[in-house]
């Protein structure tokens, strides 16, 4: 059997996201649905709380909360609304992350701290023969 328990860190980090989701999300989460629109404001203070910077190093403007942090981020952003959580999500694990991994330390640099920030939100497009938007 494995034994897992969080650090103080991250359970300080739970309790803070929990707080921000009860106070700030759930209350228009009916309203971000209804109108297929996440607030700008929202946005910006999530960014400023450093949720789209989870993954990212400090160096590169990022949170550093790390792997963990960053699940506990998603986690608790679900609690209060699918579509605030798949905006960070996908932000975060799909596009911070490849350039992350694949990216020049030059576009680390360039891109990584406004993404960390909320300024500027990453994207993924995938396409394969004989399914989604491209037909060969």
């Amino acid at each position: 059997m494995i034994e897992f328990e969080f650090t103080e860190e991250q359970k300080m980090l739970r309790r803070s996201v929990r707080e921000f989701v009860n106070e700030r999300i759930k209350p228009i989460a009916d309203e971000i649905d209804k109108n297929d629109e996440i607030p700008q404001d929202l946005i910006q203070e999530m960014g400023e709380l450093g949720y789209f910077g989870a993954v990212v190093p400090e160096e590169y403007g990022g949170s550093g909360f790390g792997e963990i942090g960053y699940c506990i981020v998603v986690e608790e952003l679900s609690r209060g609304s699918s579509a605030v959580s798949v905006l960070v999500g996908a932000h975060e694990s799909l596009a911070e992350t490849a350039i992350l991994i694949g990216g020049t330390e030059e576009q680390k640099k360039k891109y990584l701290p406004d993404m960390a920030a909320g300024k500027k939100i990453g994207a993924y497009a995938l396409t394969e023969p004989e399914a989604g938007s491209v037909r060969a």
